[in-house]
């Protein structure tokens, strides 16, 4: 936050050995010089593994890091993000006392205020999973929030969340001792060295072009920041990261600030307070962010643009109102720089789908000091171990779709992202912007249906039908949509439900070693008769669950692999570099095939009103394929549910799965068909036990 304008921070620099030769080979070369760059370089060093070379364009911290808050927090929306938040904040506690730089750790705590019934459920929520992971905090009332913050008015605030471990560094500070730990273990640092291109062969990132030279290495990672989009275009591939403006003022002194009052976060309101010395400094997280593209933000460092107090009026009237004290003294400091968000406001980290052995570290939402060491700690891990470490399911750079890097589509949503770190986290929260991207084949059937649609991937899914939408049902409680969804719960128990299943991931597996390739990659057996239909996981190297699916043999050389659609991009990536040692071809079809599910125990019943096919259970047993005429065409149907009823999975090329869907409402009528969406398939397949990767199975 000082543009490492102090002398001696600079000599530390300096200490380094940043300016000499750049080396021609290595093993592990990371790019960026920021905290997450450093801390993973750390890591790997302290792993025993030092030949690592650090470059950066300009000088350490130059990026997102100098202008950092610096913010720690224990605990996170999830148990395995509160798992690396936490290491964080051990690990800044051990540099402090080990660094012979004062990276300035002030253990102030912190507190969340809630204004609403909702929001205070969402701290209760939070205070839960601070307890299971034995993070301290407090549920406290108006009175202990006004003996922690005398400054502040409490009288509209229905209570809080302390965390008395939670505090600040000086971030800059911090990146400068963790990259001269990094140095004095044997990593080589070189400042001033820009990455023109990824250099790659063979689907394996080679190493990379600068502008001192080509580096070769075994592994890159890029840990670029707002940058690390545009330097991964150049080998083709797709990072869903843009960036926005971030803003923090910093008001003049206080002479009423005795000492350090807990970091306070006022969620409600899109806004932050800490300390930084005899100042308060105020920060937005306001709803309506200003994305930028990387063409308006200067590649010389420093980035910054010009103080904007209009667009921040709003929170800042909101912080002046709680803490008057604020009004009357001013503001001697306006920050207005840029930070890089993602679609969804988790990070991204791991190996990436288009190229082997390059790794990501990029996107922290404006929560890179949080994450920084934790982050470091699981992507050095991971590179050495092959597979991660951690259940990375929310942040594993391939959970995104490709479409999701457009930068248009980038451009919308991060209007939104800059505010969903402090808007109120519901569950099956949907968001607003960029929405409309890509649509199923029955997008119009269901919409005439009353559709309530989910986004997945950038991909629109039915949820429910009828009723709230969704932005007037949010709850903790029972949601505003629970009675649709019980509805269409009991018509897949009872009658018989449609389900428009075509986000699914579908996969054709095709050649002389098809076989053999499903052997390799399924932990199943798929040694099966054509028409045999096999569930499966599939896993990484050491053997966590990265994604699950089916595997049916079409023919002796044609598999059809379905997995959820959430693991596109994975399971192609996963099945395509198995794919390249063997005589096969892996072709996506999942946008030229259309899934509907008819499920229920009259399934059979409505199928053959509409097909004259056989559909007795002599004819198609569970676990079994076949093509069948239905409707006006042929379609490939699977025997199989993910409700835990008799159930049928049709696969219909999308130009004539509104003819099928259509065919088999009509026939439904005197059966009580009903449409059903994704939120009663989940509520089906909890009722019947059945696993869902993300919350029941995981990588690690």
């Amino acid at each position: 936050m000082d543009r490492l304008a102090d002398r001696s921070l600079r000599a530390s620099i300096a200490d380094i050995e940043c300016d000499k030769a750049l080396p021609k080979r290595v093993s592990v070369l990371i790019l960026g010089g920021g905290i997450v760059g450093c801390s993973i370089a750390l890591h790997l060093a302290e792993l025993g593994f030092k030949d690592v070379l650090l470059l950066e364009r300009g000088v350490l911290t130059n990026g997102t890091t100098w202008h950092a808050a610096g913010l720690i927090a224990n605990a996170r929306g999830s148990i395995a993000l509160t798992e690396v938040a936490r290491y964080s904040s051990v690990f800044y506690e051990r540099l402090q006392q080990d660094a012979n730089i004062d990276v300035g750790l002030t253990r102030a705590g912190s507190v969340t205020v809630a204004r609403t019934p909702g929001r205070m459920d969402e701290l209760l929520y939070a205070h839960d999973i601070a307890q299971h992971c034995n993070v301290e905090s407090a549920v406290i009332d108006r009175e202990v929030l006004e003996t922690l913050w005398p400054l502040a008015d409490v009288t509209t605030m229905i209570g809080g969340l302390h965390f008395p471990g939670d505090g600040y560094v000086n971030p800059g500070y911090a990146c400068i001792a963790i990259a001269k730990k990094a140095a004095d273990l044997g990593v080589t640092v070189r400042e001033e060295t820009a990455v023109l291109e990824l250099l790659h062969s063979g689907g394996v990132v080679r190493g990379v072009r600068t502008d001192q030279g080509d580096v070769s290495a075994e592994t890159v990672v890029l840990a670029g920041g707002l940058w690390s989009r545009d330097i991964a275009s150049t080998a083709g591939v797709h990072l869903p990261l843009y960036a926005a403006e971030h803003v923090h003022v910093r008001s003049n002194p206080i002479d009423q600030l005795n000492k350090p009052p807990p970091v306070w976060r006022d969620v409600d309101n899109s806004y932050y307070i800490r300390a930084e010395s005899n100042h308060l400094l105020v920060g937005a997280f306001e709803p309506n962010g200003v994305p930028r593209s990387t063409s308006e933000i200067s590649p010389t460092g420093f980035a910054e643009f010009d103080p904007d107090w209009e667009h921040f009026a709003p929170v800042r009237a909101r912080a002046e109102e709680s803490v008057p004290i604020l009004t009357n003294v001013g503001y001697d400091r306006f920050i207005n720089a840029p930070e890089s968000f993602t679609p969804d406001t988790n990070f991204l980290i791991g190996e990436t789908a288009e190229l082997d052995n390059l790794y990501v570290a990029a996107g922290m939402n404006s929560q890179g000091i949080i994450y920084g060491p934790g982050v470091g700690k699981e992507v050095a891990a991971w590179i050495l171990n092959g597979a991660t470490q951690f259940d990375s399911s929310s942040v594993d750079v391939q959970r995104f779709s490709r479409h999701q890097s457009n930068r248009r589509y980038l451009h919308e949503r991060t209007r939104e992202s800059l505010g969903r770190l402090y808007a109120m986290h519901w569950p099956h929260y949907q968001s607003s912007t960029a929405r409309g991207v890509r649509r199923s084949p029955l997008h119009n059937s269901l919409v005439e249906r009353e559709a309530r649609f989910g986004e997945v991937n950038a991909l629109e899914r039915a949820n429910y039908f009828g009723g709230p939408l969704h932005e007037e049902a949010y709850s903790y409680d029972r949601p505003g949509w629970f009675d649709q969804v019980a509805s269409e719960h009991r018509s897949a128990r009872e009658n018989v439900a449609l389900f428009d299943l075509s986000a699914f991931s579908k996969f054709e597996v095709v050649g002389s070693q098809a076989a053999a390739l499903c052997h390799h990659v399924a932990t199943a057996n798929t040694d099966v008769p054509i028409g045999g239909v096999v569930y499966s996981l599939f896993l990484n190297a050491a053997g966590g669950i990265e994604f699950d699916g089916t595997v049916t043999a079409l023919s002796d050389d044609r598999f059809l692999i379905v997995t959820p659609s959430t693991s596109h991009t994975k399971a192609l990536a996963h099945l395509s570099k198995a794919a390249r040692r063997m005589d096969v071809h892996v072709v996506d079809v999942t946008t030229s095939i259309a899934t509907i599910g008819v499920m229920g125990p009259r399934s059979r019943e409505l199928l053959a009103r509409v097909s004259p096919d056989n559909w007795s259970n002599a004819a198609q047993g569970l676990y079994a394929a076949r093509e069948v005429e239905i409707a006006d065409v042929f379609a490939w149907v699977l025997r199989l549910s993910y409700v835990g009823e008799l159930g049928y999975e049709i696969y219909v090329s999308a130009d004539a799965a509104e003819n099928v869907y259509e065919a088999l409402w009509e026939a439904g009528q005197g059966l009580s068909v009903q449409a059903a969406g994704f939120f009663a398939l989940d509520s089906l397949r909890l009722e019947k036990g059945y696993r869902h990767l993300g919350h029941d199975i995981a990588p690690k």
